[in-house]
């Protein structure tokens, strides 16, 4: 059998057990994304499908991973685009996983004990609860510090979660390179830049089915405006919530100035009535709830 008629077979016979599978609450929603180029759906948790043993592992060996229906096989290994976080563009993106579970940085390695001794950062060490090592990458080290839920803690970050970069000698010693708040972003790997929103006057009706927000740039872009540089808005429909992420091409040139960066109107069209539904800016990690500003 050629390798065409291999592949043929097994989507026939996951085809097959996906009409079978259980359905009902166990299923999550469907998530909607209009992207740059396309829309597309996606499941947001779960799976509808048992697959058989064997054709996983007929895919697995041809680098695929497979799915239930019509859908092409996805590549190996690649988290669809927004699983990730990252604590700004100088960071790398990793699971956001880290932030709920806190592996704690091995207190034995050379870091570890850097950090309590040689190479404090300047947060007080009364208000560390610990440190996740989130990569390393060549001699640049990324850790998240997590605070305590003082008063003193959240003036110095109010989410209580501060990230490092640390930098190691070629004797092997480390140093802080930087420190600062971490709030986590989505990672997006489509060359475009994060762009912040607000929504102006009052919360659109139920029955909405166009939001109209104002999108503005964060990074530093000498005051260019947005107008042509706006990427469509990626809209993904929840049970309790519309979540809204803008995405923005970078600015032209190479030394731009952070004069502050004008607000440009963007209407979203929604492919549902909005309801009675939150919504959320998805720049951020957990989408935050945002609210009409007068």
């Amino acid at each position: 059998m050629s390798d065409l008629d291999l592949e043929t077979a097994l989507r026939a016979t996951l085809s097959e057990r996906a009409a079978h599978a259980p359905g009902g609450d166990d299923l999550a929603d469907s998530a909607t994304r209009a992207g740059v180029a396309r829309r597309r759906r996606r499941r947001i948790a779960g799976t509808a499908a048992v697959l058989a043993i064997g054709a996983v592992a007929g895919f697995a060996g041809r680098g695929l991973v497979p799915v239930a229906g019509d859908a092409e096989p996805q590549p190996a290994d690649t988290p669809p685009v927004g699983d990730l976080v990252t604590c700004g563009e100088t960071w790398p993106a990793f699971d956001p996983v880290l932030l709920t579970e806190r592996p704690a940085l091995d207190p034995e390695s050379d870091l570890g004990v850097a950090v309590r001794t040689t190479a404090r950062p300047p947060v007080a060490a009364g208000l560390i609860d610990g440190w996740t090592l989130v990569d390393q990458v060549g001699s640049t080290a990324y850790l998240l510090i997590w605070l305590d839920q003082t008063a003193t803690a959240r003036n110095i970050a109010p989410n209580s979660i501060v990230g490092a970069t640390y930098e190691q000698a070629a004797d092997g010693t480390w140093s802080v390179r930087g420190t600062g708040e971490c709030q986590p972003e989505r990672y997006f790997d489509d060359g475009l830049d994060p762009a912040d929103w607000r929504l102006p006057g009052e919360q659109p009706p139920p029955d909405a089915t166009a939001v109209t927000i104002l999108a503005y740039e964060i990074d530093c872009s000498s005051g260019q405006p947005a107008d042509g540089r706006l990427a469509d808005p990626i809209v993904e429909y929840q049970d309790d919530a519309v979540v809204i992420t803008m995405r923005i091409e970078p600015p032209e040139g190479e030394l731009l100035t952070c004069v502050g960066n004008p607000e440009t109107p963007v209407t979203v069209e929604l492919d549902e009535p909005l309801g009675d539904r939150e919504l959320r800016n998805g720049l951020w990690y957990p989408a935050r709830p945002v609210l009409p500003e007068p």
